[in-house]
């Protein structure tokens, strides 16, 4: 039987500047999980496998594939997904091309997509490829992933008009106690992130979470994290999964309110039972999705009430599932270009206040982090101080002096100015970060000045 020569392909989608750090090809929100198991079932078969991202010359890729599988995401970043698709057509002009993915399932029915499929000569799958599902991720193909990305279950039992999960993947599959263990072992990696949309609503939740604490690889244990979040409907509904959670060792827990602000009373017992299984109210977020039916005066209500209750905010800009473009700029201070982006003007938003709510959001998220134990609100230093806070981090320096502090010392404020030098160095052309954990001070001095002097960034 002939093998293929099989390309996966990840389009150059904008991925946030944060997942830039070594690669952004393998920020956890966005690992191309399906590639890896295409990779993983296509070698079983015995076939080369390739993974890129972007647009590769034939050299590059090493063999000229006569199979092509493109990935496609968020429904408004199709132009990049037909991008690639448009080169590997011209590159390799005999190639057969299948897409799959978000986009490809919610829009190949649509006119336009039609007409570019026809043009550029591709197959389509949609939904979940259920041969592919069965294997592991090949994370061969993407050294760098530290961590294991898998499902408890597929679909959802929730019809959120503004989600197309239930669309993706209209078929409920669970994984049990047993499959899920043994899958985990099998990675072999102490971090699990769950790409689950609603982890909680696998009937096996509660004995899969007793087990998870009890797993271990190379004696160590394991953290997890869901990075869609928890249905609080269902927590509340069952506040003993709470403690569960904790002790399995979930981190970054996260909770939705979505609708109306009479759900406040229902979303504060949520924050409770977590609060109560032992999770600090400032490291608890909750997803807002914005630029939707609740108008932008309701919102800053569910803001004022996260201020009130001490936890954070994830806002989520609404997009139309039939939208195929959006070109936001979040670094533009004053309003984007007329139709760049969708505006949802039915409930009263428009440009401004979608920066406003940002920036009310932002300055309330740093208010939680680094002020709210002092009692004190936001203020313009502490926009400074996260910064400063961040750089500290990349260098595993720990936490920084005080503003009060850094604006007397010069050394301090020289020091501060010199590793965000070399820390931009370090994420502009993607290099391991320096450890300078259990570093003394002068040690920390000496090897600064050590690699400034080495990459040439001495004044």
């Amino acid at each position: 039987m002939k093998k293929d020569n099989v390309l996966l392909v990840e389009p150059n989608f904008p991925y946030p500047n944060k997942s830039k750090q070594g690669a952004n090809e393998i920020h956890k929100n966005f690992v191309p999980i399906s590639l890896l198991k295409f990779g993983a079932m296509h070698k079983n078969r015995g076939d080369q496998v390739k993974l890129v991202r972007g647009k590769k010359t034939l050299e590059e890729i090493g063999f000229k594939p006569n199979r092509i599988l493109v990935t496609s995401l968020f429904t408004y970043w199709s132009k990049y997904v037909w991008d690639v698709i448009e080169y590997y057509r011209k590159t390799f002009p005999e190639s057969e091309i299948w897409m799959g993915g978000i986009y490809a399932t919610l829009h190949s029915e649509t006119d336009k997509f039609k007409e570019l499929k026809k043009r550029f000569n591709i197959k389509v799958h949609r939904g979940v490829n259920e041969e592919a599902e069965k294997f592991l991720p090949d994370y061969t193909l993407i050294p760098k992933v530290e961590y294991h990305a898998t499902h408890m279950m597929r679909g959802c039992i929730r019809r959120c008009s503004f989600c197309g999960t239930w669309k993706i993947e209209p078929k409920l599959m669970h994984k049990d106690v047993k499959c899920i263990s043994e899958e985990i072992l099998r990675a072999g990696k102490t971090k699990i992130i769950f790409y689950d949309n609603n982890l909680l609503a696998n009937p096996n939740i509660s004995e899969i979470l007793k087990e998870l604490p009890k797993l271990k690889i190379n004696g160590k244990r394991l953290s997890f994290e869901s990075q869609s979040g928890i249905d609080g409907r269902l927590l509340e509904a069952k506040p003993e999964l709470g403690p569960l959670l904790k002790k399995a060792g979930f981190q970054n827990i996260r909770i939705a309110w979505d609708n109306l602000i009479d759900d406040r009373d229902s979303i504060k017992r949520q924050i409770d039972i977590l609060s109560k299984a032992g999770y600090a109210l400032k490291d608890t977020s909750v997803f807002m999705i914005y630029n939707f039916d609740i108008p932008y005066e309701i919102m800053l209500k569910k803001v004022k009430n996260c201020e009130k209750w001490g936890v954070q905010i994830i806002d989520c800009r609404y997009r139309p599932l039939d939208l195929d473009f959006d070109n936001y700029n979040p670094h533009l201070r004053k309003g984007q270009p007329a139709g760049s982006f969708y505006i949802h003007k039915q409930s009263g938003w428009t440009d401004k206040k979608i920066r406003d709510f940002r920036i009310t959001v932002r300055q309330h998220n740093i208010a939680i982090r680094y002020a709210k134990d002092k009692k004190i609100g936001y203020q313009n230093e502490m926009e400074k101080w996260s910064a400063i806070h961040n750089t500290y981090k990349f260098f595993s320096l720990g936490s920084p002096p005080q503003m009060s502090s850094i604006n007397k010392n010069k050394n301090i404020h020289k020091k501060i100015i010199l590793l965000n030098k070399l820390k931009n160095y370090y994420l502009r052309n993607k290099l391991k970060k320096p450890d300078f954990k259990n570093l003394k001070k002068k040690e920390i001095n000496h090897k600064t000045d050590f690699l400034l002097k080495k990459y040439d960034l001495v004044n």
